[in-house]
């Protein structure tokens, strides 16, 4: 598996491994009806002013990282590649690239990642519930993970 920088070319693979893995995420945490699309969410401008990395593996895109100063802002790997070692290359690829304190958020309900997360000594500092949106005004738990 190669891990690269991002490019723009790369965007509609980009798409497809974000909205496969966000509809899981948001399975986890019971709110499938608030899924947008990337090309059509709020936070695409944020993701795309990270530095992104991919993953790729037999000329196909599995995973991404996005990262900001003291931040992990995106981890995500294609459901069809979990479980095989992509996320953990991941992690350890993006904490070669960022200084400590080091934050990420993560649905409360999101075992799966924190147990990635945990393996790499972030610890829950802080926990959140909030209303997703106006539109959907769902409660959901967040929880801010930080390796010191």
């Amino acid at each position: 598996m190669l891990i690269r920088k991002y490019e723009n070319s790369d965007f509609d693979q980009l798409c497809h491994v974000m909205d496969r893995a966000r509809m899981q995420e948001l399975k986890t945490a019971n709110m499938e009806q608030v899924f947008i699309q990337l090309r059509d969410a709020p936070y695409l401008g944020y993701l795309l002013k990270c530095k992104i990395y991919v993953a790729i593996k037999e000329e196909k895109m599995v995973g991404f990282v996005g990262l900001r100063s003291h931040e992990l802002s995106f981890l995500y790997v294609d459901p069809n590649f979990q479980n095989l070692g992509v996320g953990k290359k991941l992690i350890e690829f993006a904490l070669k690239r960022l200084e400590k304190p080091i934050k990420l958020e993560v649905f409360t309900d999101n075992l799966a990642a924190k147990a990635l997360y945990r393996k790499y000594v972030f610890r829950v500092v802080k926990t959140v519930v909030e209303k997703w949106s106006d539109e959907y005004p769902i409660e959901f738990s967040q929880d801010t993970m930080e390796m010191k």
